[in-house]
């Protein structure tokens, strides 16, 4: 079943921008009626259909990201690796950040929380994310899925042989 388009009302206009409680600030994609509001959030990039009236009231949640992964983007200074940059939050306790040559370091979550009090408040940046810009942008997969994917199927189509 498709949802009908409807005209959207004036404070969900495609870009328009709202706040959620735990997961940032997402923007409106896509208008179809009050039950279907296409939206991406900005600290993640991923997208989800919400009703007008939750997306209104805040309370939506990114479903593909821990909570703890509104700290993506912030960065941190760790008197070992320098300044670091989180770019993802893994499992449930482990942190991925990179330091200025672009290296990954792996943190436990209580130590990186420790480093951001110590720093201050006042003095976390945050780095913007790259937003997609087109509908194919949206639906390309990195490189490690099609990785994955590719050793899956030669895994399959070779299980007889």
């Amino acid at each position: 079943m498709l949802a009908k388009k409807m005209d959207a009302p004036h404070d969900m206009q495609n870009g328009a921008k709202f706040k959620t409680k735990k997961h940032g600030y997402v923007t409106v994609i896509e208008y179809y009626n009050t039950h279907t509001v296409i939206v991406a959030f900005e600290n993640t990039g991923s997208i989800r259909a919400i009703s007008a009236a939750k997306l209104r009231s805040g309370q939506l949640a990114d479903r593909s990201v821990p909570p703890e992964s509104i700290m993506v983007g912030e960065k941190v200074e760790s008197v070992k690796h320098g300044l670091l940059t989180i770019v993802q939050v893994e499992s449930e306790n482990i942190v991925l950040l990179t330091d200025e040559k672009g290296e990954e370091v792996r943190m436990l979550l209580p130590a990186v929380q420790k480093m951001k009090l110590k720093a201050g408040e006042g003095e976390i940046q945050k780095e913007e994310p790259k937003m997609p810009m087109s509908l194919s942008a949206l639906t390309k997969r990195n490189k490690k899925t099609k990785d994955v994917n590719n050793l899956l199927k030669k895994m399959l189509t070779d299980y007889g042989k």
